[in-house]
């Protein structure tokens, strides 16, 4: 799902619907920052996207 160009369904056309970019440039800007995505959800109730982020301390 964090591939470029990719939609759950193949049949939406780009027309109906976006590029398929969105989360692979999402992915990108978090590993560049040395993060991660997690997904999770459950049949029915969507989908949850969390950024996890690394802290950044002064002394490094």
């Amino acid at each position: 799902m964090f591939d470029r160009f990719y939609r759950a369904d193949p049949g939406r056309a780009r027309h109906h619907g976006g590029t398929g970019l969105g989360l692979a440039i999402a992915a990108a800007l978090v590993s560049a920052h040395r993060g991660r995505i997690e997904v999770g959800g459950a049949p029915g109730g969507g989908t949850t996207f969390r950024v996890l982020l690394p802290l950044h301390h002064p002394d490094d």
